[in-house]
């Protein structure tokens, strides 16, 4: 009767750790990483796009939603080189071990002047799971609609140059915590100079908890 006990504790325990083994697996580290893939295009542009990566093929395919992004990336460039226009592009790697993130800029050069965009993509390691924009703003329990109130107030109240005409969302920072704690914004301006309207895009980020507006390019971004 002792070696039956004996026997079942055996095989209760070694089940136990089977257990215990496949939960690590899937709620430890997920070595998702981030490559950046650079090249010129026959401009001598520079092109730098990101590209997450995973061995494992199940977190692989949980990140569709990254591959889509940034293949969009690629048609992007491969639109204004057929163009001829100039295109540069810039990835910029930031988040936190747990939550790593890289922040893509580019511009293309068009009459004399450069359109800007950026886009910031990101991923829950131990999750196992994709942050786009979408993702990042659920975050932090703000509609599309808040957002845009708060940071039209934050607009006004800091006295930047311009009427606004419309906000939008294209990154974030999200911190170790795992919360969002700024939104990357793109701001669309009215200017009015001796009777003319010219239209101004600039960005900044708007830092949740302290409630404030601060350009994207002191944050080390090359934007306007």
């Amino acid at each position: 009767m002792i070696k039956r006990i004996q026997f079942l504790m055996i095989i209760l325990c070694s089940f136990s750790l089977i257990l215990f083994s496949c939960r690590k697996t899937n709620t430890g580290n997920t070595d998702i990483e981030i490559k950046i893939n650079e090249q010129k295009t026959e401009n001598g542009d520079l092109i730098q796009i990101p590209e997450f990566v995973c061995e494992n093929e199940e977190i692989q395919k949980n990140l569709r939603d990254l591959e889509k992004q940034t293949k969009e990336l690629e048609r992007i460039v491969k639109r204004e080189n057929k163009k001829g226009s100039e295109i540069q592009m810039r990835s910029y790697l930031g988040g936190s071990e747990k939550y790593p993130q890289v922040t893509v800029v580019w511009y293309v050069e068009e009459e004399n002047s450069r359109l800007y965009n950026l886009m910031t993509l990101g991923a829950d390691k131990r999750a196992g799971e994709p942050i786009t924009c979408k993702e990042a703003l659920e975050r932090t329990e703000l509609s599309g609609v808040d957002l845009s109130l708060k940071v039209g107030k934050l607009e006004k109240e800091s006295g930047i140059r311009g009427d606004l005409q419309s906000t939008e969302m294209q990154g974030f920072k999200i911190g170790e915590d795992g919360k969002v704690e700024e939104i990357y914004m793109k701001l669309t301006l009215v200017i009015e100079e001796e009777e003319e309207e010219t239209v101004e895009e600039h960005f900044f980020s708007y830092v949740l908890k302290d409630e404030k507006l601060v350009k994207l390019s002191d944050r080390g971004y090359d934007v306007p």
